[in-house]
């Protein structure tokens, strides 16, 4: 009986020919059912003779199943290159992690290249850093690289120094500012350019502001002068827009310093500047500032529902769980470009009860599928207002101890947004999932439009021949193995079952249009 080699097995056998092979990787192996071949892709920082490339393919042949009928090898000499290695980095990060976008550029990965060692960097902000440490980014990013250059790969962080800043804002006022909305605006009036003509006269409302750099306009409220440590001088201001109060910092030049001194309160002002964070806490700085005539009547317009948060806050996505064992034999198939073109999440919930308005959320659990493949997971128990039944218990198995330090469902439901964010929604079921997730949405004022999948509607249609269609039977069905009725599990399952469903859907196309 032929017993097929773990990767690792196979690739030493082959390492083991030559010296010059000590940095030979297997890059890919491609598999064709149909005639029974089988072809070897390797790399390798230097080129291989033909004497020995045949060696490579005798060993190959060796350690490949009698059921292949044609063996083949290619190797390709790929030497590692700084640009080529920063722009792989960056790829294989915003595809597998999209929830990275918030934190990194391609010009904040650099790689050094020491012999047969590189080491490469991941300049991020303070969240992005702890982000990446705690989802695994960097191990499978080093996993990756390694497997793709014919190196030795080390990871780090380095963090993106913060902007100069005060820390003046109290919570109270800035209490929900990083939700992302619809931008509403003033137009300011008889603009008086103090720092520079190019701020305008149109600003945010300071109740919709978001981190990063905003214009902003009010009446002043209070304005301090104070000296840093070094003796320079700044000024505190505090704004209103009557949408909202903004405090902040501006570090005055030499050019504008006397007109900024001259401003009083009762004065108006459009400025740009930055929201962030400084000290775990919100803060403004303003970077420039015009004097103006804030709109006399002045009526607040009302505004849309919220949308997703920008950053996540409390429950962090992190990487899928590995499901299958991979061997040698591991090959990419063709998906169809409806599961590769667009992001999905598939998620559950375990609940309280089957009635969405009166009962409440235990837990969440959801997968995110880019390019076809699962790549991230989310996943929290949720503190409920509603009690938990006996018979609730005992089909979940999550009981009111469990729950009862978890979060509630309005801390937890931001982070779950960012991470449905510009998604297919997809659930098992899904108008009971949809209903409790747009109720509770909607109690938090935030706005759910994402397109909505539902692999029971799916398996009725694809599957016609099955009895039943309920999550257990699919599975069983494709051979998907997992344990009911805890959310990240049924959430796996749900999305091993959308893939092959999608295939289904995808052959049946293809064989009409045949």
């Amino acid at each position: 009986m032929y017993t097929v080699k773990s990767s690792a097995e196979f690739l030493s056998t082959i390492t083991s020919l030559d010296e010059s092979l000590k940095d030979l990787k297997l890059n890919s192996v491609e598999v064709d059912k149909e005639n029974n071949s089988v072809v070897y892709n390797f790399i390798c920082d230097k080129a291989i003779g033909a004497e020995l490339k045949e060696k490579i393919l005798d060993a190959c042949e060796k350690n490949t199943a009698r059921i292949f009928a044609s063996v083949a090898v290619n190797i390709t000499k790929i030497v590692s290159n700084g640009d080529l290695i920063n722009r792989a980095a960056f790829k294989f990060l915003k595809e597998n992690y999209p929830s990275m976008s918030i934190f990194l550029d391609e010009d904040d990965i650099s790689s050094v290249i020491d012999g047969n060692l590189v080491k490469y960097k991941l300049r991020l902000t303070k969240d992005g850093a702890e982000y990446v440490m705690k989802n695994g980014a960097l191990k499978k990013l080093t996993e990756y690289l390694s497997k793709n250059f014919c190196s030795e790969f080390a990871g780090s962080t380095e963090i993106k120094p913060d902007n100069l800043a005060v820390n003046l804002l109290s919570e109270e006022v800035f209490e929900g500012e990083l939700e992302k909305i619809e931008y509403r605006t003033v137009k300011v009036n008889d603009v008086l350019v103090i720092d520079d003509a190019s701020i305008g006269s149109l600003a945010v409302y300071i109740e919709d502001m978001t981190d990063g750099v905003q214009t902003v306009c009010g009446k002043i409220t209070e304005i301090s002068e104070r000296e840093t440590k070094n003796g320079k001088p700044f000024f505190i201001i505090y704004i209103n827009d009557t949408t909202g109060i903004l405090g902040g910092v501006y570090f005055s030049r030499k050019n504008t310093y006397d007109k900024i001194k001259k401003l009083q309160v009762g004065d108006a002002i459009i400025a740009r500047g930055t929201l962030g964070e400084y000290n775990g806490r919100r803060s403004f700085t303003f970077d420039k500032i015009n004097g103006c005539t804030f709109p006399d009547g002045f009526i607040k317009k009302g505004r849309r529902k919220k949308t997703a948060p920008r950053n996540y806050k409390l429950v962090f996505p992190e990487p899928a769980q590995a499901v299958k064992v991979s061997t040698v034999f591991d090959y990419n198939e063709v998906l169809p470009e409806e599961l590769t073109g667009k992001t999905y999440v598939v998620f559950d919930f375990e609940t309280t009860g089957t009635d969405f308005m009166n009962n409440g959320i235990t837990e969440i659990g959801a997968v995110k599928i880019v390019n076809g493949k699962i790549t991230e997971q989310f996943t929290t128990l949720v503190k409920p207002d509603y009690p938990i039944s006996q018979e609730i218990i005992n089909i979940t198995g999550i009981t009111p101890e469990m729950v009862k330090d978890a979060p509630k469902i309005d801390k937890v439901l931001p982070d779950f947004l960012k991470f449905i964010e510009y998604s297919v929604i997809v659930a098992h079921n899904a108008p009971f999932d949809t209903s409790f997730l747009r109720r509770f949405a909607n109690e938090s004022d935030y706005e759910v439009n994402n397109a909505v999948l539902d692999t029971l509607e799916m398996s009725r249609r694809l599957l016609p021949s099955l009895r039943h269609h309920d999550l257990k039977t699919i599975a069983d069905y494709f051979g998907i193995v997992f344990h009911h009725h805890r959310a990240l599990s049924d959430a796996y399952a749900t999305a091993e079952a959308f893939i092959e469903l999608m295939k289904i859907k995808y052959k049946g196309a293809e064989n009409k249009v045949q």
